[in-house]
């Protein structure tokens, strides 16, 4: 076998060969997919490639790339078996009608071969069962080992029900008879020996409704071949775990953890051990990576994978002696595992680091009695967990179903994942419920999906960069019909919007900025094009569903056809104090990263015209200092008077130039950057900022004004929002809050009146003190205003302190004057009734009553708005003797229908108003010696 020195060396072969073969050589996108909205996360390497191989990009014939992908099927598979893992980087050639099945058998198997130096003794190839024409290339090249036909279900590819299919072939490569000898070792079987490493998949048909295949008029190469195995048999290892795409990363928890990887598993405590350290180094990969491109853990989405990444990981660690957060140690190996080919990771080590500690000891806190709740629920010989007991743990204890499920397979019990769904759902529509929250206008995908396959050559075209009035033609309009079970949307060439009627538009040309990069869709009106004032049409959002589609949601006020002609108007100040806030947020993000170092990431935004929203990774809140920097870096960019300039240039450019990118976002070949620098493009490398960005902004950075930052706060664990207001937003923001403290100056002096007016009743006696030196609120400057809220804050504070002692003492003095004590057989039984007496002086009341009785029983109620509340209270002997206070509550509460309980020595409860006496009886009953 050819040596090499490195993983990084084999890739960089692989790609080596391919470009001398005229593959463009295509760099790995993000995990997170750009604009496929079917995807989580990038799966294959075909993925990048997809808008090639459906026909709706074109430029290139030939391509390779070394890909990032993941998949979060395997997650419960890793570490059970030799081959599943989460992240893998995937090797692959493609072709988009160029060459086909010879050339792409030929080059697969002199890379094998002749290039990585694999004995072809060992390589086995499968081919589609009805696929000769892929056999007979496999004799050609001289394969050792004649092909096996393989049925549809492992060698023929499909993109979906219908669309583009075809027969597949894959190369395998036999690791030897010591990984297996059953009925299942053999080429496409389950077992361990055969080992699957390059698969070809040949798109040559187009499958019909009913099923026929009909050819295809280009026929397209689609390879993916796993490095991870690829290093694995090319360094003569037993696993991928075994290569040094994991080794430094195994061998570096061993050392934290403190207990050592073993070389074998011929132990049933090695292979625990074993699997324990494969779980983690995966895992730790996956983490890494999903988490540099500013997936932070959650409960949703990509964010719950990571989550259960993380958790996972940390379990086994847990059960291998691990005391303490320790995946985070791990970082730095995992780094080291990519920084050849990735370089660009190394910027985000420390958000990374700090994403999996925070993660790691938040599951730490509730892990033990989560795992005590789990083991006491199969401590009772059960063989099957309710769902609604494996929600408990996932929504009270942080345990991921996934991590349930698995800790229940090893014991033999089942669990439902329905079941578990059935929770989730149920619980999440009572949030829904709680919240009031509904938008019958909610996009979704689905008709503007139809739209396009109705009519694929449907585009709308954003003039809105320079102009913001536009004489345009509606081509599309969707109506909004509300019915019982929601909205249902109509559309057609005839469809047309009344007057009144709310719908979206879709014109031909539109100023209109949609949604999109956190800025808020543009508002305005679609006029007539001819008569100048008539309304035809009020603009409430713009929102762009899918790429080619600039959607405006509309309420008529005439009739709208398609194919009218209308001018199309944006809200000029709506625009203009949303590019103050747009402008600003960059302005911002440049701030936090000089005050809190550049390895923050922006996590999320929102950019109005009336605010900015910032969510970015950070582990602890600002300090006040640190937001004065902040701000005082921002206002001086203001003052400055900078220019702003959009600019498209090539791709390359992101790099060479260091522009800022939002991780996990694609920006195709001609990206938009947004230059904020003195000298402007002439001198970019001499600027305040440069970052991607397709919103719109001010021209220069001085017509902002000024900004402030009105609130910091956490969103997430590991995220920091900032809330921000800009220009005359600022101005406005003013108006509102001295309104506000005017508001509030007035409230208070009502207050004073109250509260002292109250005393008085209570106490019987004048209350001297009155407000001197304050102002009419209306027309105080607001500086005597803002001085004057403090001041009488504390003093009201105060005043409903004397007012809470004064009606204690005042009850106090009723239960002296009208304590009834009686006799129930040698048992005293103390029962009185107050009027609107709060909880806390009951109970004051009746542990005085307790003390001076020495032994008995209290029994003390207040009326207040109908409502009766009720204490009950047990001396120690008569607890002692059988008397508990919990039961009488309880009692009480069913004759009065409310409800109550508590300890043997003291109770409360409440319901709705009933006959005193009656419940006195109930209680003498309950108090009497049995």
């Amino acid at each position: 076998m050819i040596e090499f020195g490195t993983v990084s060396d084999l890739r960089e072969k692989f790609l080596t060969y391919f470009d001398r073969k005229a593959h463009h050589h295509t760099a790995s996108s993000a995990l997170v997919p750009e604009g496929d909205p079917t995807l989580l996360f990038t799966s294959a390497g075909m993925v990048p490639f997809k808008p090639y191989f459906l026909g709706q990009k074109g430029g290139i014939d030939r391509a390779t790339s070394c890909q990032k992908c993941f998949r979060s099927t395997d997650i419960d598979r890793v570490g059970t078996t030799l081959r599943h893992l989460t992240f893998f980087e995937m090797l692959g050639n493609f072709s988009f009608g160029d060459y086909f099945k010879e050339e792409a058998v030929a080059y697969c198997w002199d890379f094998l071969v002749n290039h990585a130096g694999i004995d072809p003794k060992r390589l086995y190839p499968t081919v589609f069962k009805e696929d000769a024409e892929a056999e007979a290339f496999w004799k050609k090249v001289g394969a050792p080992n004649a092909p096996v036909r393989l049925g549809e279900d492992t060698n023929f590819w499909a993109m979906g029900p219908t669309g583009p299919c075809g027969p597949c072939s894959e190369v395998y490569y036999d690791l030897g008879p010591e990984f297996g000898s059953g009925p299942e070792d053999r080429v496409g079987g389950d077992g361990d020996r055969y080992l699957e490493i390059w698969n070809l998949v040949f798109m040559q048909f187009d499958r019909q409704l009913g099923g026929a295949l009909k050819p295809l008029p280009k026929k397209n190469i689609d390879t993916g071949m796993g490095l991870e195995r690829l290093a694995m048999v090319v360094e003569g290892k037993a696993s991928p775990f075994q290569t040094s795409l994991f080794e430094p990363i195994r061998a570096a928890a061993a050392d934290v953890i403190g207990v050592p990887a073993p070389s074998s598993a011929s132990a049933a405590t090695e292979a625990e051990v074993a699997m324990a350290y494969r779980i983690i180094s995966d895992h730790v990969r996956a983490s890494v990576m999903l988490a540099s491109e500013g997936i932070i853990p959650s409960n949703v989405e990509r964010g719950y994978v990571l989550r259960r990444l993380i958790r996972r990981a940390s379990r086994y660690g847990r059960l291998l002696g691990a005391k303490d957060p320790f995946l985070h140690k791990l970082v730095g190996p995992a780094l080291g595992v990519f920084k050849s080919q990735y370089p660009e990771l190394a910027a985000a080590r420390t958000q990374v680091e700090e994403t999996l500690k925070a993660e790691e000891s938040r599951f730490l806190e509730t892990l033990e009695v989560g795992e005590r709740e789990l083991g006491e629920l199969l401590s009772h010989g059960a063989k099957y967990l309710p769902g609604k007991e494996t929600f408990k743990l996932y929504e009270t204890y942080g345990f991921p179903f996934e991590l349930t499920r698995e800790i229940c397979a090893r014991k033999g019990v089942a669990v439902s994942q329905e079941e578990f769904d059935e929770a989730v759902t149920a619980a999440a529509d009572v949030a829904r419920k709680g919240s009031g929250a509904a938008y019958v206008g909610d996009l979704a995908t689905a008709p503007y999906q139809k739209l396009l396959q109705e009519s694929p050559g449907l585009r709308a075209e954003f003039t809105g960069y320079k102009k913001l009035e536009e004489q345009t033609q509606i081509v599309t309009i969707l109506r909004h019909v509300k019915t019982d079970s929601g909205v249902r949307v109509e559309t057609g060439p005839k469809v047309e919007l009344g007057p009144g009627d709310e719908g979206e538009v879709i014109l031909l040309r539109s100023p209109f900025y949609p949604e999109g990069g956190g800025q808020v869709g543009d508002k305005g009106k679609l006029m007539d094009d001819v008569l100048e004032g008539k309304l035809l049409a009020d603009v409430h959002d713009t929102q762009k569903p899918l790429p080619q589609l600039i959607v405006h949601r509309v309420t008529a006020a005439r009739t709208l056809r398609v194919g009218m002609r209308v001018k199309a108007s944006v809200n000029p100040e709506s625009r203009r104090t949303t590019a103050y806030h747009h402008t600003a947020t960059h302005l911002l993000n440049e701030a936090l990263k000089r005050v809190l170092g550049p390895n923050i990431r922006q996590a999320g935004s929102l950019v109005a015209p009336d605010r900015l929203r910032y969510d970015f990774t950070h582990q602890k809140p600002l300090s006040k200092e640190e937001i004065s920097k902040v701000e005082a870096i921002v206002n001086e960019a203001i003052k400055a008077d900078y220019p702003v300039q959009p600019m498209e240039r090539a791709a390359d450019d992101i790099k060479a130039l260091g522009a800022t990118v939002l991780l996990g976002e694609k920006y195709g070949d001609k990206p938009r950057f947004l230059l904020i620098a003195k000298g402007g493009w002439d001198n970019p490398a001499d600027r305040f900022s440069l970052e991607l960005c397709g919103g719109t902004h001010v021209q220069k950075t001085g017509e902002i004004q000024t900004f402030k930052i009105i609130k910091e706060s956490s969103v997430a664990a590991g995220i920091r929002r900032i809330e921000a207001v800009a220009g005359p937003a600022l101005e406005e923001l003013a108006r509102r809050e001295e309104a506000a403290d005017r508001e509030a100056l007035k409230e208070l002096i009502l207050k004073f009146v109250i509260l002292t007016s109250k005393i008085q009743t209570v106490t019987n006696k004048p209350y001297h003190s009155v407000l001197t030196n304050i102002q009419d609120p209306d027309i105080a400057p607001i500086a005597e205003v803002r001085k004057h809220l403090p001041e009488l804050r504390e003093l009201e504070k105060s005043l409903e302190a004397q007012l809470a002692q004064f009606k204690r003492d005042k009850l106090m003095q009723q239960a002296e004057l009208g304590q009834v004590t009686l006799d129930v057989g040698g048992r005293r039984l103390a029962a009185q009734k107050f009027d609107a007496a709060e909880p806390q002086t009951l109970r004051a009341i009746s542990d005085r009553l307790k003390r001076e009785m020495g032994s008995g029983v209290v029994f003390l109620g207040s009326l207040d708005a109908n409502k009766l509340s009720f204490v009950v209270s047990v001396t120690q002997d008569l607890t002692e003797k059988g008397l508990d206070a919990g039961a009488i509550a309880k009692a009480v509460c069913e004759l009065q229908g409310g409800k109550g309980g508590g300890r043997k020595d003291f109770a409360q409860g409440g319901g709705p108003d009933y006959d005193w006496e009656e419940l006195v009886t109930k209680v003498k009953a309950l108090v009497a010696p049995k």
